[in-house]
């Protein structure tokens, strides 16, 4: 490569520098002024969306300190590569004069050009590590938000487990990036992972039982089989009940149960983890609020209108998707289940509201009467079952007995066991 040819190049690399880093600025201007729209949809998303929004706004703060310093250390990275170049390329008549020091100042470029690079790999390093730890801060900042206005009662608890397992995090991610640019740097760092790989064996060991206990804290936490004020009975694997009472605290070593005769009891939550867990409150709690009602039902349609079960089959789905007590979470639908000897069935399932579910069986039998009229409104019936099976008739009872009395000539006919009389004087 010509020493033109490497002007051109390395002028044509500093521009594109130059432009990228004042469009960078300018896109996180832009950024930065719809951060709090931001912010406000990430306090509302959850699962990969809240992921995605912690990420955005933890990554703006780094980008726009570090991106300027970037381009000036690449800048320069390139500067120092064409002066490189450029004494390489000197003509022989200038390499004379400069004999005496040109490998004095080769040897200057070069260490100027490593320095450079790495000073780059610097930036981009604590690049990494500054939004890796913003990113984790508010993710448990939000998380801690989000617990506050769902009104958990153990939410300071969980805040004293995340707190030091966020601060041994940073820490984590700092010691790695100092790890990292040393060895940028060229700097062996393999005695130092080997002290610190005895290190930490020896803390772990050491804080075993503590981090087991923390643990399942965070087990607890998550998975929730019980909260504070509930009632439970820890058994062990044979049945035994070991404690039965009131939880009244849930710590990060241990959880509080206040038994039944109104004493503490302590409990490592590393042995709750192990222990049978019945919660008597969860069965008035779920009482409260029941599960979600799924209904089901069929209706027979006669052979002479299977022509119109396409829009039969339309008009109860939209009926049941649009009838206020069915929950979208599972679509309402009304198919051909199968043929019948009496007709074509069609089967309809709606999932119901929360609110519904004490009403469950008469919303069944609204939808119901609306599926037969929606039937009828396509100039169709509902199919019967032939023959009808009628109830047993009762057996047929005989007659009355008849006799005439012999010796009257105004005789009338007498229900034996009755008395009789032979005419209208004999009334009393």
């Amino acid at each position: 490569m010509s020493l033109e040819q490497a002007a051109l190049r390395s002028a044509g690399l500093i521009a594109a520098t130059v432009v990228g880093v004042i469009l960078g600025n300018k896109l996180l201007a832009l950024v930065g002024a719809k951060m709090d729209v931001v912010n406000e949809r990430m306090r509302r998303s959850n699962g990969l969306d809240l992921l995605m929004g912690t990420a955005l706004a933890s990554v703006h703060r780094p980008a726009l300190v570090l991106l300027p310093w970037y381009g000036f250390f690449y800048i320069l990275l390139i500067a120092s590569a064409f002066a490189d170049v450029a004494v390489l390329r000197l003509d022989a008549q200038v390499h004379t004069v400069t004999h005496l020091c040109a490998a004095q100042v080769l040897e200057f470029l070069n260490h100027t050009s490593q320095l450079m690079q790495d000073t780059s790999e610097l930036v981009l390093i604590i690049f990494a590590a500054w939004f890796l730890i913003s990113w984790k801060e508010h993710l448990v900042r939000t998380v801690v938000s989000k617990m506050e206005d769902s009104g958990m009662s153990d939410e300071p608890n969980l805040v004293r487990v995340l707190v030091p397992i966020g601060n041994l995090l940073s820490w984590a991610i700092v010691a790695g990036a100092v790890l990292t640019t040393l060895t940028a740097f060229g700097v062996n760092v393999q005695p130092l992972l080997t002290f610190g790989s005895i290190g930490t064996v020896a803390v772990g060991l050491a804080a075993q039982s503590t981090m087991q206990n923390v643990v399942s804290a965070l087990q607890i936490y998550s998975s929730r089989p019980f909260i504070v004020g509930d009632r439970i009975q820890l058994k062990s694997l044979s049945g035994s009940v070991i404690v039965s009472g009131v939880v009244e605290h849930i710590a990060p070593m241990r959880t509080v149960v206040r038994g039944d005769n109104k004493l503490p009891v302590y409990v490592n939550n590393k042995d709750v983890m192990n222990l049978i867990v019945v919660n008597e409150s969860k069965l008035r709690r779920d009482n409260v609020l029941p599960k979600l009602p799924l209904i089901t039902a069929s209706l027979t349609v006669r052979y002479k209108d299977v022509d119109k079960l396409a829009q039969i089959e339309k008009s109860i789905t939209g009926y049941l998707a649009a009838h206020p007590d069915v929950d979208a979470a599972i679509s309402a639908r009304c198919v051909l289940a199968e043929f019948t000897a009496a007709g074509p069935q069609l089967a309809l399932r709606a999932l119901l509201h929360r609110r519904a579910a004490s009403r469950q069986s008469l919303v069944l039998s609204e939808m119901l009467q609306g599926a037969e009229q929606i039937v009828r409104g396509h100039g169709a019936f509902l199919a019967m079952q032939y023959p009808m099976q009628l109830p047993p008739s009762p057996p047929p009872q005989p007659w009355p007995a008849v006799s005439r009395a012999l010796d009257d000539s105004d005789v009338s006919p007498t229900i034996a066991g009755q008395s009789t009389y032979s005419s209208s004087n004999d009334w009393p």
